[in-house]
This record gives structure tokens, sequence and C-alpha cells, in this order.
């Protein structure tokens, strides 16, 4: 795709179509900027993170307004307030809508600028024509929904609206690896289960998914190489773990015999494990867990696939976010020189400190999934800081991180629009032309990913 000067003069009659915000008109931008963002959306993406469901299951679900806005924009109405009875309401599918709606919108009113407000509110703009969330406009909003609710959904939303040729997905719906429905969903399989097993019933789980008995360490290990195999034939193009959910992310070196003592512990079932908040501080058998871990990666490393571990900011309402600090990895990028770490999420809000790992280890990337809509002008200003710190090819430009097409398009608009702006201003300082900032869009948003996961891609 040639996306030079002549690709400009070409399509200058479109530079009035930039993606606006929160559903609104944009302040004007400067031509520059214009023409850089209307290039962007020509671009075929590579999207790096998604939990989108198989078609085949989103349209045999009952959805409307309140399930997509259940998508992170209702937790920013948590923080703002919303509980209770009322929170109760707001979830109930079975409550009237306007009930639902008196519940909602109060706390709708001090959170819709956030960015989970804004990708929202594009998504209910461009995909159902409603240029503003209200009273007035719930209900057929919601009517509008269920109707495209329909086989078709994702073509249309994600490959036409959205432009999206990939989508790297955690299939977390299947306990056994599976190959992916759409064709251009390519596998990214979590395998935390084996890395935190601490009870009889976790491992009478594993050993469903695995058809292996486990009684040993020796055994938990072939339980896990087994299911590594089946996501494998799967198709996984990547190892992705989220243990920053659960625990901290330094993951220290333990002898088996260690590793061993814990599963004995697990097994004989004398150790409580905290409950709530509690236990993602007191790990119980932490010396399995980090054995384990390093097991994962050992098995990515075999077999040349990438790692994504999940860094900074968790989904949801309260984190230990100390948790999930990205420098706690360090001794894995130095065990592991061969494997390619995809840090995801920017590590927000430890940014600055992802910089540090990515400048100066060949194995380290920095990706913003999720990050455009955490925070959109946080996204910009690291942006602007990565591209003048860490070598272009190590930058994953945009992961959408939803359950549903309609948001990840949204997030796609912001994403090329946050980056747009963050290219326009790179030229109007001197630090490449527009053809350069182009080439630099494109390695972002398609090229890097690309590579990163091009040895398994389908």
């Amino acid at each position: 795709m040639n996306l030079g000067r002549r690709w400009f003069l070409g399509h200058a009659a479109a530079a009035t179509t930039a993606a606006p915000a929160a559903g609104r008109a944009r302040a004007p931008a400067s031509a520059l900027e214009t023409r850089l963002i209307v290039a962007l959306d020509q671009l075929r993406l590579f999207d790096t993170h998604e939990h989108l469901f198989p078609e085949s299951m989103r349209v045999v679900q009952p959805v409307d307004f309140f399930t997509l806005a259940g998508s992170y924009a209702l937790s920013d109405l948590i923080s703002a307030g919303l509980d209770g009875k009322a929170l109760e309401r707001v979830r109930d599918p079975k409550a009237p809508l306007d009930q639902r709606w008196m519940a909602f919108e109060p706390y709708w009113q001090v959170a819709r600028f956030t960015g989970y407000g804004q990708a929202l509110s594009i998504a209910m703009r461009d995909i159902y024509g409603v240029e503003e969330i209200s009273r007035g406009s719930i209900g057929p909003l919601t009517e509008a929904i269920r109707k495209q609710n329909r086989p078709g959904l994702y073509e249309e939303v994600l490959r036409k609206r959205a432009g999206i040729d990939f989508c790297l997905v955690d299939a977390y719906w299947n306990e056994k690896p599976a190959p992916m429905e759409q064709p251009f969903f390519l596998l990214a399989q979590k395998f935390d289960g084996f890395v935190t097993p601490a009870s009889r019933k976790d491992l009478e789980r594993l050993q469903g998914i695995s058809g292996v008995s486990i009684h040993t360490l020796a055994d938990l290990k072939t339980a896990l190489e087994t299911t590594f195999q089946q996501a494998l034939k799967a198709g996984m193009v990547a190892v992705k773990t989220i243990l920053a959910y659960r625990r901290d992310l330094s993951f220290a070196e333990v002898p088996e015999g260690d590793a061993a003592r814990d599963l004995e512990a697990v097994l004989k079932g004398d150790e409580e494990v905290p409950k709530g908040f509690r236990n993602q501080k007191v790990r119980p058998f932490r010396k399995l867990e980090d054995h384990m871990l390093h097991h994962v990666v050992r098995l990515a490393d075999a077999h040349r696939l990438p790692v994504q571990i999940h860094t900074g900011l968790l989904a949801g309402n309260g984190c230990f976010v100390e948790n999930t600090n990205p420098t706690l990895l360090t001794n894995l990028f130095f065990l592991y020189p061969r494997v390619k770490f995809d840090l995801l999420h920017i590590g927000y809000p430890y940014q600055q400190e992802l910089t540090v790992l990515a400048k100066t280890f060949r194995n380290v990337y920095a990706d913003f999934c999720w990050a455009h809509i955490i925070s959109p002008p946080g996204a910009r200003r690291t942006l602007d800081e990565y591209l003048e710190t860490i070598p272009v090819n190590k930058i994953l430009g945009f992961g959408g991180d939803y359950r549903y097409p309609e948001l990840t398009y949204a997030h796609a608009r912001m994403a090329r629009r946050n980056i747009g702006q963050v290219l326009a201003s790179k030229v109007e300082a001197g630090l490449f032309n527009e053809d350069e900032a182009l080439q630099t869009g494109r390695l972002l948003l398609r090229d890097n990913p690309m590579s990163l996961f091009a040895p398994r891609r389908a």
C-alpha cells in the first residue's frame, strides 16, 4: 500500500473526515494532522489484543446498550459512585429500560468524557446512528443493537468499518485450546491455571483439560506440555499471561524440590488460601507458581513464540497496581533472551519504566493495546516520548481489548486519531517528513505486530 505524498493528493477531498471525539466534532485540526489521520483511517490494522467472542456466541446472546456499556464504561460509573441497588438495576436485563437508564444517567453525566465513555459514544454514533446517548435515544438505540445482533456483524464492524485484517484473541471461553472460528482471529493462549493451582479442585480441572493425571510436579509439567501442544495444533501464535490479576510479577528461580513441596501441600489441602483482595498479596504456593511460570516461558522459547504479559492497570474497580509494574519481570528478560516479551497496556501507569525496558532489552516490546481508551492524552504523551526513546520497531500501536466489536471499532478510531496527532506534532517539530510519519504509522499499526507474530500467522 502506497501511503506517500501521491496518496495524499488523491485523497484531499476526504480530509475533513477525521474521527471526532466522544461523538462530537473536534476543534479544527491542522491540515497536516487531518491528512495523516485520514491516511491512517485507510490503513488495514493488526489488532494485538482482544477478548472478542466468536460471532456464533455473540449473536445468540441478548445484547443491549447496557451490555455494551458494561465493557469498561461501567467501571468509570462505579468509580463515580454508582453502587448498590442502582448498580444491580443497571445490570439487570429484565428490569424496565427506563428504570435502568434512570439509575445509569446521573453517573454517565460525570463519566462520559473519559476514554471509556468516548469509545462508547463513538460506537453508538457511528454504528447505530445515535448522536447523543440520552433518555430519548436509549430505547431506539437498544432496539437497533438487538436488530443488528445477527450473523455478518463481525465482517461489517471489524473488517469493513474498523479495517482490521487480524485480531489476536484471548479465547478465554475455551477450557481446552481450540481453533478460532473467525479466520482473521489468531490465538493467544493462557496457561495460568497450570501456574497457580491452589486446591485439589484446581488440579482436577487441569486434569480434565489435559487428560493427564496429576500427582507430582512432573505430572503437572506433563499436563502443561500436553495442553501446550493442543494449543499449537489449534494455531496459537502467542503465549499470554494475566497473572498480574492474581499476584505480583516477580518470578524467582525456584529449585524443583521447593516447587514439588508446594504441590504436595496443594494435594494435602492443609494450607488455607486467603480470600478476597488478600489473595493478591499472600500466595502460600508461591514457589510452585514461580517455578511453573518459568516452565511456561521455556516452552515458549522452545517453540519460538512471543509471550504477552499483562502489565499496568487491571480491569474493574480496585487493584494492587504495584503488582503490575513491568520492572518486576526484569530477570525473565535476562534469562530468556530469545523470547520476545510483548508488554501489554504500556504498563500504565508505569509507562516510563516500560520505556527503559524496551530501550535497553532487545526482546522487550511496548504494546499500546487498551491504552488509547484508558487515557487518550496519556497514550499521546507516551507515544510522543516513545518515538524519540525506543526504536520504532519495538512499538505496537493498537489492540482493542474488548468483548464487543462495536467498541473495538471505536477504539480503533481513537487510536488512529491519537497516533495521527502525535505524528503530526513530530513532523511540525522537524523530526521527520510526512512520508516518514506515514511509514511510522504503518509500522505501529500493522508491520510491527505482523513481524512479531508472523512465524505462525494464519
